[in-house]
């Protein structure tokens, strides 16, 4: 476990989770790989908390590193999913879940992605987007980031001078810059993406597939979209 700020706390992994205690109970942002709800519980327990405290889950996208485990803990906590509009059908296990934008450029290997082990399909009770808070506490609010998929979000806490919530729409290498990651490519979409999310101030950021930066995070952002 990793304490990124008060009451923010990253579950490691191959995709990394991340834990909000607040006063309104615990959030959850993405749930990582099928089967590796274990580690959010044992977070969960070192900060005194329980999946029963959990009051909300929130989803980034729908890749099954993100949504593994939500099913699982909906069950266990009772809490409402909320999740991206363009991305809430794959959730439910009603549409293919889409596929990384990287292999558009080596299409030969798709069907090795249809052959990953597939996440329990899970109720989405609320819709999120940008502007609209549809029931999730009133410091959480929702970045509308597609590119790495079609309805991808990235969620931003006020708190500890801003914490985002950064999802897959980019990685943070060890020197401290902001990349889009290999999973990704340029496209006018993902890159507006990332302009958008430079518009926006936050000290902190915390990504799915990189370690945090921990300070002066929205100046990465904005340096990268100075070249873009």
């Amino acid at each position: 476990m990793t304490s990124v700020a008060d009451g923010v706390h990253q579950v490691s992994g191959y995709s990394r989770s991340f834990i909000i205690d607040g006063d309104e109970g615990v959030t959850l942002i993405d749930t990582g790989l099928p089967k590796k709800d274990g580690a959010i519980v044992e977070v969960l327990s070192s900060i005194g908390r329980s999946v029963e405290d959990v009051r909300r889950i929130g989803i980034t996208h729908a890749h099954v590193d993100h949504f593994g485990n939500a099913a699982v803990l909906k069950r266990r906590s009772g809490a409402p999913v909320f999740a991206p509009k363009r991305d809430a059908a794959a959730i439910r296990g009603e549409e293919k879940t889409p596929h990384p934008p990287f292999l558009d450029r080596v299409p030969f290997l798709k069907p090795l992605f249809g052959l990953m082990p597939g996440a329990d399909p899970v109720q989405v009770d609320a819709l999120v987007a940008e502007g609209e808070q549809n029931g999730l506490p009133g410091d959480l609010k929702v970045i509308d980031t597609p590119g790495h998929t079609p309805g991808h979000v990235s969620f931003l806490l006020e708190r500890a001078g801003g914490v985002l919530f950064v999802g897959d729409a980019a990685v943070a290498t060890k020197s401290g810059e902001v990349k889009r990651g290999w999973m990704n490519r340029s496209t006018p979409s993902f890159d507006a993406s990332l302009r958008h999310i430079a518009e926006f101030d936050f000290d902190i950021a915390v990504f799915s597939h990189s370690n945090p930066l921990e300070r002066s995070a929205a100046d990465a952002f904005r340096r990268l979209a100075e070249k873009l």
